[in-house]
């Protein structure tokens, strides 16, 4: 099905999984320093929520129950189940169409679902091969058999996420893939287009699709990367009584001025002066009036 014989990395795929390894291990570091995080703002929030929802999938194996779930979770449908009727994969940009493809019948489906499911599982847990080779072609078969009649895509991305989660790119879930794939519709489109064909002329060409892959993945990794950058120049100007206040969030949800007062040690006057700064700049809000006053993270 998967034709591994005919994968070749190149010097230049070489280069892009190993600058996405190198960002996993930067990433990895900063995890543990909480107050760096909260300089990405919404990026941070957005991260931990979604942190948040697959946490209870990470250690699970890969399974049809489990994409189901997810399926459920990426569509809200209560009841997920793979499709009973023919549809092609269309590929579009808002309500721009930019292309279609064949996919997989409803008999093929669940047959050809299994074989990916217990592949991908074996081969991630195996370690035969980089997982992120493995999560590029469990994504390029998973859209050929397209399983479901709707949200297949978007279930595609979210699986995306959680293969690498699960593979310890513990950043994924902080930088979301869909406006970098949108600006890559096209590029997105022809990719799978080629690898369908090869595959369906029997002389399987991954090249297109893993050089496709690896660079949205290198997009998505930039993303954060220049918010980081910028983040690292803001830490280096923050007063360092700002910084040691948004430390404290690091371990307590909410605080009061008096708690802050009491755990930085810091006057009076200019903890209102740098707490106003610090929700003036998005990193910490203010909920209730007068004595009643406390902060929390944003």
């Amino acid at each position: 099905m998967l034709n591994l014989e005919n994968i070749r990395i190149t010097p230049q795929l070489l280069n892009l999984i190993c600058e996405i390894d190198e960002f996993k291990g930067s990433w990895s570091a900063l995890e543990s320093q909480t107050t760096a995080l909260q300089l990405l703002g919404d990026v941070a929030n957005f991260g931990q929520n979604f942190k948040a929802v697959l946490e209870p999938w990470q250690s699970q194996p890969l399974s049809e129950e489990l994409i189901k779930k997810l399926h459920g979770v990426a569509t809200g449908s209560k009841n997920s189940a793979y499709k009973s009727a023919d549809f092609p994969l269309v590929i579009q940009r808002g309500r721009e169409i930019i292309g279609s493809l064949d996919v997989s019948t409803p008999e093929e489906a669940e047959v050809l679902m299994a074989k990916l499911i217990e592949w991908t599982q074996e081969t991630l847990e195996g370690e035969t091969l980089h997982p992120l080779v493995v999560i590029a072609l469990f994504t390029a078969i998973f859209l050929q058999i397209c399983p479901f009649e709707k949200g297949s895509q978007r279930l595609a991305r979210l699986l995306i996420v959680l293969l690498m989660f699960k593979a310890g790119y513990s950043y994924a879930p902080y930088s979301a893939l869909d406006p970098v794939l949108n600006e890559k519709m096209q590029d997105y489109f022809e990719a799978l287009q080629h690898t369908q064909q090869s595959l369906e002329s029997g002389k399987a060409d991954w090249g297109p699709w893993l050089s496709f892959f690896f660079g949205l993945l290198k997009d998505q990794k930039d993303h954060l990367q220049e918010r980081l950058e910028k983040g690292g120049d803001k830490i280096a100007d923050m007063p360092a009584l700002s910084t040691k206040v948004l430390k404290l969030f690091e371990s307590n949800e909410r605080l009061s001025m008096k708690e802050i007062e009491r755990l930085t040690r810091g006057r009076r006057s200019t903890l209102k002066l740098r707490l106003g700064e610090l929700v003036h700049g998005g990193y910490l809000m203010r909920h209730g009036k007068a004595r009643a006053t406390w902060y929390a993270r944003v």
